[in-house]
């Protein structure tokens, strides 16, 4: 069952990124049990015309993008990841369909960066 074991503790390092002040658990039904951890530095969720609706989804799905993230996933799973916590979450089908295909299809972000990289 997809579940949060607390809420995420993060600090604001500008209008855009955040980073967390402690671990971040989280299970998902398709990759199991994970740990984002304390540190890493994310941009919550940026899909235009519909950002930051489901802020935790995006947390998880930044994580899941990084090239060494634990489990290093595709990014279709990524993405399938994304939309099972956007739906845990309580989004409406079409905001979770709406952005699922836009992370899915997103050139170039995709695994550039590793879960230590720092905002300049």
């Amino acid at each position: 069952m997809t579940k949060i074991y607390e809420n995420p503790v993060t600090m604001a390092l500008d209008s855009k990124y955040s980073k967390l002040i402690k671990d971040f658990k989280f299970y998902s039904n398709i990759i199991g049990d994970c740990t984002a951890p304390a540190d890493f530095t994310f941009d919550w969720e940026s899909v235009p015309i519909i950002r930051g609706t489901s802020k935790i989804s995006g947390l998880v799905h930044d994580y899941l993008c990084r090239i060494d993230s634990v489990p290093v996933v595709s990014k279709k799973i990524a993405a399938d990841v994304y939309l099972e916590f956007m739906k845990f979450r309580g989004n409406s089908w079409w905001r979770r369909y709406t952005k699922y295909w836009a992370v899915r299809y997103a050139p170039g972000y995709f695994h550039k960066k590793k879960i230590n990289w720092k905002l300049d």
